[in-house]
Order: C-alpha cells, then structure tokens, then sequence
C-alpha cells in the first residue's frame, strides 16, 4: 500500500485497510482524545456530538452525558463505533450517523459540547464547517478541534499534502478568526505527545 492510498484510508477508514487503520490511530490518539474531552467539561446535562467520531472512543469516554451522537463518513467506523456504544444505543442515549462534517444532519439547537479530533486535515473550508457546528449548537455550546501540528506532521509521509492539510498554531487561528471568531471566542494550547510529537487543541465558544 503506498504512503498516499494510507492517507486516504485515515481521510476515509474501509475494509481490512479501514479497520487496521482506525485500530493503530485509536493508540495514537489516547492522549488527545482524553485532553479534548477534559477540556470541554462534559457533564449528564449535556448533549455530545463527535463529528469524524471513528471507532467510538470519545463518545464511549463520556458516559455522564445526557445523551452522544457520533457522526462519520465511513462505515466501517461507524460499525466499530456500535458495538463500543452498544449499550447507549439501546436505550436511545445514542445514535450513529453516516454523514458529512460539511452538512450535518442535524436540528438547529441540538448540542452543547461538539467535538472536532483529527478531521480537519480533510476540511477545504473551515468557515463554512464552522457555520454548520454553529447551526447545531446549542446557546453556551463549545466546540473542541484537535490537529497534530503541521511541524510534527509534515515528518510523516501518509500524511502529505495530496490527503492532508496542515495547521501551524497560526495556521489554525486564522481560520478561526476568519470563522468570525473574536480573539475571546476561543484558546489554542500545545499538546505534547509521546515521541515529542506537537499537537494543537483548541476549545471554541459557539
């Protein structure tokens, strides 16, 4: 498999290739996944939305919230993504839907803690994915993006600009402000994960 056809299997995970991808990033992406949720402060009133959800691991780590909705382009996460919500989605506490950041398919007013991990290397336009995280959210809702930073990403050859965008710190912030975001809307912080890999974590005020 060549570093490209790697990069679009973690743009869009499928089959054998899919589900061997989403189980190596699922590792790789512990330490972000625990930090983006500590960071939005998910309590039981509050309706959750993991937008690019993947195998299901940050809606599985908030059980307290009053209800979890993952949304993900590929189904072969999505399916993954079942069986560790198995329970929620029994009892009507969760709902998995196949779907794209760019138009969700949601009711205005629906969210009030959204998480955005590791998908905006596949966004060709953050504004407008920023206005439809608007349009769902809740008043008071934040929204929480995480992207490995473009100084430690361009070291790694499935990662290259024919799959991936890359953001500096500043890079990031940019689109945030051309997203209509005021300087107080929103904090950026460095995240340093194993092997001195730099990430960056953002929590937005919608």
């Amino acid at each position: 498999m060549s570093w490209t056809a790697v990069g679009r299997q973690l743009a869009n995970p499928s089959g054998v290739g899919g589900r061997l991808v989403g189980a190596i990033m699922r590792v790789a992406n512990k330490v972000p996944t625990e930090a983006l949720v500590g960071a939005l402060q998910i309590d039981s009133t509050h309706r959750v939305l993991d937008i690019g959800c993947g195998d299901g691991t940050a809606l599985a780590a908030v059980p307290q919230a009053a209800y979890r909705s993952g949304l993900d382009r590929s189904a072969t996460m999505l399916s993954i993504a079942g069986k560790a919500l198995r329970r929620p989605l029994r009892e009507g506490r969760a709902s998995l839907v196949q779907g794209d950041m760019m138009n969700l398919p949601y009711e205005p007013n629906s969210f009030d803690r959204l998480l955005a991990s590791n998908i905006l290397y596949f966004c060709r336009d953050v504004p407008s994915f920023i206005d439809q995280c608007r349009r769902v959210a809740r008043p008071g809702a934040s929204l929480g993006i995480y992207v490995t930073a473009a100084e430690s990403m361009a070291k790694w050859r499935f990662a290259g600009s024919a799959t991936h965008r890359h953001f500096s710190r500043q890079d990031l912030e940019s689109e945030l402000r051309e997203s209509g975001l005021g300087r107080a809307d929103f904090e950026i912080d460095a995240l340093i994960l194993p092997g001195e890999i730099e990430g960056l974590l953002a929590v937005v005020r919608l």
